[in-house]
This record gives C-alpha cells, structure tokens and sequence, in this order.
C-alpha cells in the first residue's frame, strides 16, 4: 500500500532506537523535515515490513547518482551530506545508482530475507519507470547487513559498492 504518515513516524522511531542517529552526526537524522521530503517525494523508497497488520520492520534506499556516490565512499561526504546532495539534485527521472541506507526487522523475524525482499521491492518500483540497472551502495554496520546487502544486489544481478 500507500506509506502513511504514522507508519514513516513509527519506523523512524524504530531506526533511532536501533542506530542512535540523533548521537551521531554524520547520519541521517529522522528528522520532521526528512520525513516529509520521504512522504512527498520518494514514498517507494520507505518499504514498511509487517506481520499481522503490525509493523516489524523497514528497508530504505536512496536514488542517488555516481557523483555523489562516489564522494560517499570515499569519505569525502557524510551519510547526512549524502541524502541532502540527493534531496537537491537527485529524482526517479535522473538517479544511475542507489543507496542501500539502513533496513531494520525486529529480533524474532531476523533470518527470513526480509530485508532482502523489501529492498527489491522498492528498487523494482523505482527501476521499472526507467529501465536501468543501476550500481547499489551500502554502508553495512553489521555482519547480517552486510549479507543481506550482498543478497540483495545478487539476486537482482546489479553491482554492488561497500563503504568500509
């Protein structure tokens, strides 16, 4: 379905209980205004994971290019700076790369390829508009986000690009 205020307002409560970003500068805060620039421009890209009508988790990616995406994995600029050059320059007509931003599923659903599915979904939704095969980017905190970033981009058969 459609993402709903109240859903992107509960996974971002759900990311800052998990990844701490408002205590680390150089993410992306689930700030009020990132949360609207989601809801009104890039919905797809928020893929809310749910089990009996209750919400277990989250994938999100960012449509991003090769300019940007190489001055991220370079250290050049931050993840914050990263979604902020893409907020302003960046959109489903001209995007060549994605990022692989963060994806949560609570504890007792890990292990299913959740994650895996509900970042091809968003990536299929935004892909089939323009019919590339875009080069996916990730920055894996953990050794499962590491997996699942790999499964996601072979089983899409697209590149993939860590950020160490």
């Amino acid at each position: 379905g459609k993402l709903a205020k109240e859903d992107i307002e509960e996974t971002s409560k759900m990311a800052e209980e998990f990844f701490h970003m408002s205590s680390r500068p150089d993410e992306i805060p689930a700030s009020k205004e990132n949360r609207k620039f989601i809801l009104e421009n890039i919905p797809e890209c928020d893929n809310i994971i749910r089990e009996k009508g209750m919400i277990i988790g989250f994938t999100f990616i960012i449509p991003c290019n090769k300019e940007i995406m190489k001055k991220f994995l370079s250290n050049k600029i931050t993840e914050r700076e990263l979604f902020e050059e893409c907020k302003d320059e960046v959109n489903y007509k001209n995007f060549d790369t994605i990022y692989l931003c963060s994806s949560f599923i609570k504890k007792e659903y890990r292990g299913k390829g959740l994650a895996v599915k509900g970042r091809i979904k968003s990536i299929n939704e935004i892909i089939k508009i323009r019919n590339i095969k875009p080069i996916l980017f990730s920055w894996p905190i953990t050794k499962q986000g590491e997996k699942s970033v790999k499964r996601t981009a072979q089983e899409l058969g697209f590149e993939l690009r860590l950020k160490r």
